[in-house]
């Protein structure tokens, strides 16, 4: 069983994370990764420190401009995207756009969605994030889903919040999306390895993809899913279904993603 794309990185533009785009690229190379997505976030809050929500809208203006392939390691320009409201809204879906490069993108949220080679959309926060039940925060998600352009729904526990898991990895079947496990849960949050093992047996059941990721914030962690993989075989997942298993895969559930209706 082997994970040689790592869909989910972050550089010195996610202002919490610390290693620049090189440096990420270098560990990928240095571990033999066939791929990797820088995913910087798009609209993280962090509640603690800001009182409104962030945005770094310079490094997801051009991402054309980046070389497809550095390194010998396939590079796609991706964006972590807040989930925003119950409705399935992301960060964005509120700031208008008027750019001329792209006039069909009325805001920002469409633009990120139509140009990335990978949207991952996560839950963080948002006022009143936790003020609903098992039957909205599901909902929610299965918005999320629902959205064209979004291709993977990261970290799905970490906000601990209450879902009907089965009815989630439904829809992300229906939809053609891929469920994310996220090494840096399982590794800061191990009381929910429980909770993401049962995650990933229901996609099993389902046949619903995977992405497995570092979610590295440091370059160092490029490449590290040592925990998620542990589990992957514990629980004799079919291989099939790691979207991130190689390039092949990964761009086949990319395309899969954005065709589903």
């Amino acid at each position: 069983m082997q994970n040689l794309i790592d869909p989910h990185t972050h550089t010195i533009h996610t202002h919490h994370a610390y290693s620049t785009l090189a440096e990420n690229i270098t560990i990928a190379a240095e571990k033999r990764l066939e791929a990797i997505a820088i995913t910087d976030h798009f609209g993280l809050q962090l509640p603690w420190l800001m009182d409104k929500r962030e945005y770094t809208l310079e490094n997801h203006l051009k991402p054309a401009l980046m070389p497809k392939y550095m390194r010998d390691v396939r590079v796609f320009m991706g964006a972590e995207v807040d989930i925003t409201g119950f409705d399935g809204s992301l960060a964005g879906d509120e700031m208008p756009l008027s750019f001329f490069r792209h006039p069909e993108c009325k805001t920002y949220a469409e633009y990120i969605l139509a140009t990335k080679d990978v949207v991952i959309a996560s839950m963080h926060y948002f006022d009143g994030n936790r003020s609903k039940g098992i039957a909205e925060n599901t909902q929610m998600y299965i918005n999320v889903l629902a959205r064209k352009g979004v291709d993977i729904l990261g970290h799905p526990t970490r906000c601990g919040l209450a879902f009907d898991w089965e009815e989630v990895v439904a829809a992300a079947k229906s939809y053609g999306k891929m469920i994310e496990l996220n090494n840096a849960t399982l590794h800061s949050r191990p009381k929910q390895t429980d909770i993401n093992r049962k995650l990933m047996e229901l996609c099993a059941k389902h046949d619903a993809p995977i992405a497995v990721s570092s979610d590295a914030h440091v370059c160092f962690n490029v490449g590290d899913f040592g925990l998620a993989m542990d589990m992957l075989k514990e629980i004799d997942f079919p291989e099939h279904l790691i979207a991130t298993r190689n390039l092949a895969a990964f761009e086949t559930a990319l395309q899969n993603a954005r065709n589903a209706e």
